[in-house]
């Protein structure tokens, strides 16, 4: 298995592809890491649904969205952590309910980044170890971690050699061109 790593940067998921982005939606508004670039390049679609309270990101809750276009990746799944993990235990059981969730929606190539966690919850290399272990229940063909890239990369390393997985750690390709985005539908563009 192959996993690479990206920062978590605009151009890094412009440039993301695959079947699925899984997103981690906490209870910080506004939102942040990948939740916050991804409602930005979604033209605040995950606000939208948040305020509607269509989808409120309570633990366990899913929101499927399409990008519309907007990314390379036609579907993005939110997954709620509103009590961000803090403990192990817990943030397995987030990782294996999304990570299944991506299985049985047929995804082969996702996207995602390491989930928030409450203080003194699982970070560094023990968050590496739960994401491998889970995603080692429930392999993609091809997987994208978007987060500090190198210092993602030494973390799942060193996860790898503690469980004794064979998983090969990648820097992800560069990224080429942004994709010409179109507007969501229902939403014109805005012209200034």
């Amino acid at each position: 298995m192959r996993i690479a790593v990206a920062e978590l940067t605009l151009a890094g998921l412009d440039a993301a592809q695959g079947d699925a982005l899984a997103v981690f939606v906490g209870p910080e508004r506004p939102l942040q890491g990948l939740a916050g670039l991804l409602d930005w390049r979604l033209s605040g679609a995950i606000s939208r649904v948040l305020r509607a309270e269509h989808y409120r990101a309570a633990t366990g809750e899913q929101l499927l969205l399409p990008s519309g276009g907007r990314l390379r990746i036609p579907r993005v799944f939110c997954f709620g952590a509103a009590e961000p993990p803090a403990d192990p235990a817990t943030y397995r059981a987030l990782l294996y309910r999304a990570l299944d969730a991506l299985l049985r929606a047929g995804s082969k190539a996702h996207a995602a980044a390491l989930p928030p966690t409450a203080p003194g919850g699982p970070v560094g290399v023990e968050a590496a170890r739960l994401w491998l272990e889970a995603t080692l229940r429930f392999p993609p063909e091809r997987q994208l971690l978007f987060g500090d890239a190198p210092g993602l990369r030494r973390d799942l390393a060193a996860a790898r050699e503690a469980i004794g997985a064979a998983v090969e750690v990648v820097p992800a390709e560069h990224p080429s061109p942004a994709p010409r985005v179109a507007p969501l539908p229902g939403h014109p563009p805005v012209v200034r």
